[in-house]
């Protein structure tokens, strides 16, 4: 008797039938056999599965491998069970309890004795023999009894087997003899992993309460192969010497404290900067006819419960009891949007309705996640919600890709886009996702623009166009987005009257360009050293006089160029030419100039652009209309 048979469906749309309990691996390499050895996971039915999972129904599959999104999480999170089995190895009595990805690499929390060099040694060389071994991970569903015995001896692992929901299997993994709780999936096998470096260890309060047990936390990056890593490190090498943290705490742009983690304090010179991003944002805002807003920091928590964030990001909220109720800190601004929208009846004639906000927003970052500007708890975008008629969305987002262009072009960066689609915990009907994501991807290939797809990695409420720029040490950041929501403005029951007399639901777009402040700032001081443009340095021009007989011109010439709207800085000679020049390369000052007897009777000023060494003589008004012209244009050029 034949054995049944599944269809499966490929991403070129490709159909073929396949004997039921095939496995993703066999189905994918029979799909494209050239391609098997990249494959770390499969997407199955829009769920996220090892590639030994059995498939029992017709339905598409799709590759996952490194160049995704989700398959560098999952063979980090593998490399971080890899980790673990190491250190249960070098420390039986330790207790693992929670292994996640990270934006860049993983970590692993363990309620051990605080570890030692000589540890993370011994570690190290374990990690080297489990990966040699390839040994597979297997994955294996229990019974909530039978796994609550199976981890008997570590409270923190029942504790999460507890607070599973109770529809949910309890799945764990065996790698050779060890075995962790986990949802999974995971690579195919500890071989998998071709570079796995451990970047240190760290103590912390378990669950971020300070009177729990102190965990020790090992952090580590993994890729498929050792190329990959040898990569990685060159490139860490060259960020180390433009890490924004140590040039933001250097310039005086910001600084961090120990009492309040996560929160940036942005001092003068960095509210200079944000100030002009700003700025820069609103100018296209007022082109583009934006209305700006504010909504509260707190909402009660039946407006996330509405919006669907209780549901799918109350862990990352920040939650506030009074008055016998529970508010969150807002994460996002797109409920306060949607109450904007629904406080009155609305007209056809009002769309789009383009509001934007500024608004502090807090999100409930895990301690070991921060990471400077680049991943903070509070922080502030340049955010806006479009409430559209079907017929306009189009439209929108062209205008939208047109100014991402122009954004990212005076900022120097290259760009590129990820479609990211309907992850496994969608809101609403899949032939909706299915009409926007075609629109989204339509726009895109209209473009002509460079994008990827990553299937799975939606918001819950919407398909989006990823933004990410590329600095120029080659990494690349994942900054702005836009979101196209048919869901939200249902859960709102929000409507407006149209041409024909009834009443019908908008759509929203959600969109943030350069994306949060913090984040883009950290960016962009990376990508260029702390070499600021000049319309966004804190200082644009320091002027030295060589002697006090030279201090006269030097603050004429001041005043011309702030009457244009420059900021300068005179240094009086209290110090030698030679070190005030040095601390204002230092300081890296766009524009030094230089006052001495030649200047003064010539009425000409000696500048340096750093980081030339050589000075260009200007007269006095060719200066001023030069460096005003530079910032008038937001130029990179000298």
């Amino acid at each position: 008797m034949a054995a049944e048979s599944i269809e499966i469906i490929f991403p070129d749309a490709g159909r073929r039938p396949f004997p039921k309990g095939t496995t993703a691996g066999q189905a994918l390499a029979d799909w494209k056999p050239e391609a098997s050895r990249e494959l770390l996971a499969a997407r199955y039915r829009g769920e996220l599965v090892d590639l030994s999972r059995p498939l029992h129904h017709d339905g598409s599959l799709s590759p996952v491998t490194f160049e995704d999104r989700a398959g560098k999480e999952i063979l980090n999170h593998s490399a971080a069970h890899i980790v673990a089995k190491a250190l249960i190895e070098t420390i039986p009595e330790a207790l693992p309890t929670v292994g996640p990805a990270e934006e860049a690499g993983f970590h692993y929390d363990f309620d051990v004795r605080p570890l030692t060099p000589e540890d993370l040694t011994r570690i190290t060389a374990a990690v080297d023999r489990i990966v040699r071994a390839n040994d597979p991970f297997h994955r294996v569903e229990l019974p909530r009894e039978e796994a609550l015995h199976q981890f008997r001896a570590n409270p923190h692992k029942q504790r999460y087997i507890q607070d599973a929901p109770p529809n949910e299997p309890v799945s764990i993994y065996r790698t050779g003899l060890w075995i962790d709780l986990c949802r999974g999936p995971h690579v195919p096998s500890t071989g998998a992993i071709g570079g796995l470096r451990l970047l240190g260890f760290s103590g912390l309060s378990a669950e971020g309460r300070p009177e729990g047990p102190i965990l020790q936390r090992v952090r580590g990056i993994a890729f498929p192969t050792p190329e990959g890593l040898a990569a990685w490190e060159r490139q860490r090498k060259e960020a180390e010497a433009r890490d924004h943290r140590v040039l933001g705490e250097r310039l005086e742009l910001f600084t961090f404290v120990e009492s309040a983690p996560g929160f940036p304090i942005w001092l003068p010179k960095g509210m200079i900067v944000v100030r002009e991003l700003e700025k820069f944002v609103r100018e296209h805002l007022a082109e583009a006819g934006y209305s700006e807003v504010r909504t509260p920091l707190l909402f009660d928590k039946s407006v996330f419960e509405k919006s669907g964030h209780w549901e799918h990001y109350k862990d990352n909220i920040f939650l506030v009891p009074m008055e016998n109720r529970v508010y969150g800190l807002k994460p996002m601004n797109c409920p306060g949007s949607m109450l904007i929208f629904g406080a009155r009846a609305r007209s056809y004639r009002e769309l789009p309705l383009r509001l934007a906000e500024f608004a502090p927003l807090h999100r409930l970052e895990a301690s070991g996640t921060i990471h400077g500007l680049t991943r903070v708890r509070e922080f502030v975008q340049d955010d806006a919600h479009i409430f559209v008629t079907e017929e306009q969305v189009a439209g929108e987002i062209r205008t939208l890709l047109a100014w991402i262009a122009r954004a990212f072009s005076t900022f120097h960066l290259e760009w590129s886009y990820e479609l990211s689609t309907r992850p496994a915990n969608f809101l609403g009907e899949a032939a909706v996702w299915d009409r926007a994501e075609a629109t989204l991807k339509q726009l895109l290939d209209d473009s002509k623009v460079a994008y990827r797809i990553s299937p799975g990695e939606g918001a819950f409420y919407g398909p989006k166009i990823d933004i990410f720029i590329k600095d120029s040490i080659g990494r690349a950041w994942q900054t702005g987005t836009i979101q196209l929501d048919y869901q939200m403005p249902l859960r709102f029951g929000l409507q407006y009257q149209g041409p024909d007399g009834h009443l019908h639901t908008p759509i929203v777009v959600h969109r943030a360009i350069l994306g949060t402040w913090e984040r883009f700032f950290g960016v962009l001081l990376e990508h260029t050293a702390g070499r600021l443009p000049v319309w966004l340095s804190p200082v644009q021009v320091r002027l030295l006089p060589i002697g006090d007989a030279h201090s006269e011109a030097a603050r004429t010439l001041a005043g011309e160029l702030r009457a244009r709207g420059l900021r300068v800085e005179v240094a009086d000679p209290t110090e030698s030419l030679g070190k005030r020049v040095r601390q204002a390369e230092l300081d890296r000052v766009p524009y030094i100039g230089v006052f001495g007897d030649r200047e003064v009777a010539e009425g000409t000023v000696t500048v340096r652009r750093p980081p030339s060494k050589e000075p260009k003589l200007f007269s006095r008004a060719e200066f001023v209309d030069h460096a005003a012209n530079v910032v008038a244009t937001r130029s990179f050029d000298p």
